[in-house]
Order: structure tokens, then sequence, then C-alpha cells
């Protein structure tokens, strides 16, 4: 397990490059050498993030690089001169401590540094520019900037980026854990014995995590803490924001984000309906309802960051606080004037001008005026009410500001602020609950769909049929040692000596096929999508349809070839590309990619490493002992090749459209059809294209896996 980076680094220089490889193979993609280097030399940039520079390839870079004397090498020479300002004045957030993408300053450093990488002329000036960086700016900092830029910049598109868990471990394990991390570090393995939590395990330490959780759990939601702290979820969202960053507009080209108000919809709807059925599989009630006296349920994430702790919500906290009221006013006022232009079917643009919310495609622009992102077409005036309450329940208000060199505020974000461990705190759910209730809002105004837009009359739906559902739980090894300083030795090999690796129990399923039978008057291509939504509600109820629709999570979609007559469509459960088994670790990304240099092997991308990949484990929610009953929806449409084909905007297929929104398979519809509006059972039940069957979610407990008080009925 131990890493070697920097021992290689002055081998690259002296290798020539290879000819360009063809990406637009699909699936699988070989990369060719010009690729490798950049795929290298940008790996080991996020490498022992909170340390010094060690090498020595890097160090002279550094030692000779000039900003001043590079200004021809950028285009945007505005932010070259904006961030050599910051620099001359001590403008810059120091190291050591929280950045948070919220703050304004931090924000507006964050974008200066993104401008400027964004115009390298070359992916040199690009790559020498990020090893400056490095050595001067603070290494959140640095790390959001650097993968925002990998993201969008043109030659750096296709680059695997470390998952942000391996970059900084501390925004996934809470201090009990780094705290024994950072000790095991300097003792080594042999003083495992002194630490309970711990053992020895195939030349690497472990730490237990469920034996370290317990001064951090309290309240209703412990139960829940394997989903709330699973730490690919929490990595997802992140993943979403880097390449959806609020600040970043996305109107034009290059930087083209096509359906982005839709796309903040749709993940938000995603993560909120599966939070739900995994509630409901432990026996708990509905999200609660959020208000603006008491928020009931207490956080306590037990993240530190370099010594500093995140702020606590206590249980029963009041909000109606007099440090809090200027904030309440704001979302108040905010949420009034969105309510308000649904309700008399349009927005006020920047310049006066009325925007139409009586169409469909207005999704688009609602979902950045709920985001309050940069393309919110009158940012001013309906604010941002998703940072506001962030903000508000996260606990991490001060009236008092502490300022670095009496400019730069230092503020200790929240872990529900932070974009990287936002969905650990039961709140996200509450607050993005709220969200969809105003997009519902606006759907109510919508026509329901008309018989012919839901119908497809050459195919009828026969029959539905699923294998056994079955989830249980199983250990996974998440390695932490990116957090532990280097000691003399390690900095002078270039590797880790002691790895140290925290182990989680997560949930999974067991591979399962659904089959649908399927009979059709003509040959097709035709789109295919699977929702599942719990039968009943909390308190035992069935759900009516048009009611469920809000809760009906989608888990796959896909195209495909209808032949005249009878088909059966059979679909594994291990086929749906938009779901991932597990990200490459950095130290296995950056391996393969130097093996693949050096003429041993290739280095394939394809499919199973979609950065913004929805985990494959968490496809099914736990369900109970016995079965647990929920609703299997299968639709079937006319698939239409998408007007914004993959790659559009100057995206090459190499990157499946990350950060554009130019990667759905059609856009004949919103992405959500035909759950994107009520559907009453009146609607579907002449439908020859929709089935509805009920399916089973059967647990099986592993008395081996311990799960903190989990609840197994």
């Amino acid at each position: 397990m131990a890493r070697f980076v920097f021992v290689v680094l002055a081998l690259l220089a002296a290798q020539a490059l290879s000819d360009v490889v063809d990406f637009t193979a699909i699936p699988a993609k070989v990369a060719d050498k010009t690729f490798l280097k950049k795929q290298m030399e940008l790996s080991a940039l996020f490498y022992h993030i909170n340390e010094p520079i060690y090498e020595p390839e890097l160090k002279a870079i550094i030692q000779n690089y000039s900003l001043e004397k590079n200004v021809e090498h950028f285009r945007n020479v505005t932010a070259l001169k904006t961030f050599l300002k910051l620099q001359e004045y001590k403008m810059l957030l120091p190291k050591g401590v929280p950045f948070n993408v919220w703050e304004s300053t931090q924000k507006f450093e964050a974008m200066t540094l993104f401008n400027l990488l964004y115009s390298a002329k070359e992916y040199a000036d690009f790559y020498e520019l990020a090893v400056y960086l490095k050595q001067y700016i603070n290494e959140g900092l640095f790390a959001y900037v650097l993968s925002v830029s990998i993201i969008h910049y043109p030659e750096t598109k296709g680059i695997l980026i470390p998952p942000i868990y391996e970059i900084f471990p501390s925004y996934f394990h809470n201090g009990n854990i780094m705290n024994i991390a950072q000790k095991l570090n300097v003792q080594g393995k042999n003083y495992v014995s002194y630490y309970p939590q711990t053992y020895v395990w195939d030349d690497n330490v472990v730490i237990k995590w469920n034996t370290t959780v317990w001064p951090y759990v309290d309240g209703d939601h412990v139960p829940m803490a394997y989903y709330l702290n699973d730490y690919f979820l929490n990595a997802l969202y992140y993943n979403n924001h880097l390449a959806f960053p609020y600040w970043l507009s996305g109107s034009s080209k290059p930087i083209y984000k096509y359906k982005r108000g839709q796309h903040f919809w749709y993940v938000t709807k995603e993560y909120v309906t599966r939070y739900y059925l995994e509630l409901l599989s432990n026996g708990f009630g509905e999200i609660p309802e959020l208000g603006f006296d008491v928020a009931h349920d207490g956080y306590s994430s037990g993240l530190v960051y370099e010594g500093i702790p995140l702020p606590v919500r206590p249980h029963y906290f009041k909000l109606d606080q007099p440090k809090f009221l200027e904030h309440v006013k704001k979302i108040v006022e905010f949420e009034k004037r969105i309510r308000d232009a649904i309700a008399i079917g349009y927005l006020i643009g920047a310049n006066g001008e009325k925007i139409d919310l009586r169409v469909p495609e207005a999704i688009d622009v609602l979902g950045n005026v709920i985001e309050g992102n940069v393309d919110s077409p009158n940012l001013n005036f309906y604010g941002s009410i998703v940072k506001l309450w962030l903000q508000l329940l996260g606990n991490s208000i001060v009236e008092h500001k502490y300022y670095w060199n009496g400019q730069i505020p230092l503020v200790v974000p929240s872990a529900l602020e932070l974009p990287q461990s936002s969905v650990r705190d039961p709140a996200f759910y509450m607050i993005m609950k709220h969200v969809l209730k105003i997009f519902s809002l606006w759907q109510s105004y919508l026509p329901t769909y008309k018989p012919e837009e839901l119908a497809f009359p050459e195919v009828v739906i026969q029959k539905v049929e699923v294998d056994k559902l079955v989830t249980y739980f199983e250990y996974n090894y998440l390695n932490v040692t990116n957090a532990l300083p280097m000691n003399a030795h390690e900095v002078k090999t270039g590797y880790d000596h002691v790895s140290v690796l925290v182990q989680h129990p997560r949930l999974n399923h067991k591979v399962f096929k659904v089959k649908v039978n399927v009979k059709s008057d003509v040959a097709k291509t035709v789109l295919v999508k699977f929702f599942i939504a719990p039968k009943y509600d909390s308190k035992g109820f069935e759900i009516p349809l048009h009611q469920n629709v809000e809760n009906f999570f989608q888990f796959d979609v896909f195209t495909y070839e209808l032949k005249q007559g009878d088909n059966i469509i059979k679909r594994e459960s291990t086929e749906c590309v938009h779901m991932v088994e597990e990200w490459m670790s950095g130290h296995e990304v950056y391996t393969k990619a130097f093996k693949a240099y050096n003429g041993d092997g290739e280095f394939v991308i394809d499919n199973k490493y979609i950065f913004s990949g929805f985990p494959r484990r968490l496809m099914l929610p736990k369900g109970h002992i016995g079965g647990m009953p929920f609703k299997l929806l299968v639709h079937i449409s006319e698939y239409h090749v998408p007007k914004t084909p993959l790659g559009a905007a100057g995206y090459s297929e190499k990157t499946h459209g990350l950060g554009t929104g130019v990667r759905y398979i059609t856009d004949t519809y919103s992405i959500g059809y035909p759950l994107d509006r009520p559907l009453y059972e009146w609607q579907v039940k002449s439908l020859t294209n929709l089935y509805i069957e009920d399916v089973q979610i059967f647990h099986k407990p592993a008395p081996e896996i311990y799960v903190p008080n989990a609840i197994y009925v």
C-alpha cells in the first residue's frame, strides 16, 4: 500500500511524448503518453497536500518561476494582475485554516485563481502555475481550484482527480480517528496493542470506525450513521459541485452548463428521495419540515480540520436568536419573492424583463434562481436561499469575525456548508426537501401530461420480473495516510512507510436482474427507465401515486433496440452506466499511469469511473429482514437523439460531458420525465408503456459486521 510519487518525476522529464490517442472510442479509451504524463504530474500535486513541497523537480520549478515574467502565457491578464495584487498586499487565505467557498472573500480568491489557470495558453503554463500555487496558497483552496480547473480546462479533460476523501481524510473521519492515525504514524504498527480500536492487516494499520463514533452520535439519526457518513455519497455531492460551481457561469461557451437549473433539481431530488427510502427502512418517520422557530435535531460532525473543530448545532436549536434575525429576514424575503413569481407566472430579470414560468423549460431558470448560482437572472433580487439555509442550520454565523492581516476574514464553516460533508447532516435533507417543495409549487401550475405525451401505443409491457432483492453490510477500507505528516526518512525515499486504513461498514446488495417482457408493433430504439419508491408511508398507509411521484428514485436509464414482436429486456444491476462500483484511488491511478507510461500495460479510461456516478452499492435501500414492500416502476418511451449531443460546446467525449450537463441520453423531455409532474392513476391506467410492480427488499444481517445502533426490523 505504500505510495511512491515524486521519486519518478525526474524520469518523466527525460522521456519523449508519443502520438495522440483516439479518445472517441466508447466505452473504453486507451491513454497515450501525453495524457499519461499529465495524469501523473497532476496526481502528484494532491499528494500530502498539507505539507511543503519536497520533490526536487517541483522545487526547481518554484525557484525559477516568475508570474510577472509569464504574463504573455495567459489570456486573462486581469486575473493575473489581481492575483499579484492579492499576493503583494498579503490578502491570500493563509494555510492551515478551513477553506469555505461560500465566504465571499475566499470565493473571490478561488474565482481569480480559476480564471488565471483556465486562461493558460498551453498545458505547460497551466502545470507550472499549479506547482507554484501549491507552494503559496491555502491547501484547501488549492485542491478546490485545481480540481475545478482540471475538469474544465481543455488540455486536462479526462484527467482523473483523486477522490476528495483521500485528499482530505479529516473531512470524512472524526477527530478520534485522525488522532489515533497521527499517533500510529509516529509510533508505527508495533504500538497497535495500545489502541483497542486498531489491528494490523496485510502490513497496514486498521482503525475500526464503528468503535470511534460514540462521542459524536446523539439523537434520532444515530442508526442512520452508516448512510449519512458514507464517504462515497459525500464525495459525490462534492464532485457535482466541482462540475457545477455556483459561482462559475454556464451561460456561454466554452464553459457551457447545459440544463444547469434542471440538473440542480434532479440531483437534489435523487438525494432526498434516496435518503427518504433509507429513513423508512430504518423505521423512521418523514423528513422534518423546516421552520423559523426551533430545529429540534442537533448535529455534531466530530470533524476537525488542522486542529479546528467544525461547528456543532445543539438540540432544540433556536433560530429566533438576535444574531440570526437579519439572516432569517433575508430567507423569508427571498422565498416570498420566488413563490410570488411562481404564483403570477413570471420572474423579473435584472433589467426588468419578464421571464415566463408557465412553460416546462422554465425549470432551468427556476433552478438557477433557487440554487442562487451566478446564472440566476436576478441574483440580487432573489438571493441564494440554499446558501442562507446552510449557514443558518450549520450554526456557523458569528457576530464578530477574526481577520488575517486585518483583511481576510477567517471563518469556520460547518459540515453542512462544505460540499464534501453536507450530506452527513440530516438538516441537509430538511433544507433540500423544503427546496423541492418550491419546485413542486411551480410544477402544480403546469398542465398535467396529455395522454399522447405519456403513451407509446406501439409498445406493450406485458410483465416485469425481478430477482429477489437482498441487501447486506460489508466492510470497506479507506486510506487516510495522505493526511499524516511524512517523517525525514519518508521524505527522502518518497513514499509512506506506515499505511493507515479506516474500516467502514457499508450497505451493499446482491446482484439482481430485472426482466421486462415487451410486445412491440414496430422495430424501434426506445428509452427505458427504472424507478423505485416506497409502497407505504411512515404511518403504514399506502401512498397514492400522485403523492408518491416525489418519492421515486431513478436507479437506471438506458436505450434498447426493440424488434417487432415479442422482446425480453434483461437488465442486470451492474449494467447501469450512471452508477459506479468504486473510484480508483489516487495511488492506483498514479501507479497504473506510471506503468503504462513505461510500457507496462495500458491505462484505460471508461465509464466505470465516471466522476459523477452514484454509488452502485446504494442502488437499493436497506429494507427489512422479513421483506419491505416497494413499488418498481418501469417506463418505456421512444428514443430521440438529443439536440445537444454528448461532446457539444467544445467538450470531447472523453469527459462524458462532465461539467456541462451535455451528457443526458435524450432531451425531448425533462431529465425526470415522466415523474417530473404529478401523475395520477387515471392518467396511467390505460398506458401500455408504463408498468408498476410490487417488490420486496430483504435485509440479510451479518453478525460479524458491527453497525452502531443499527435498527433491524
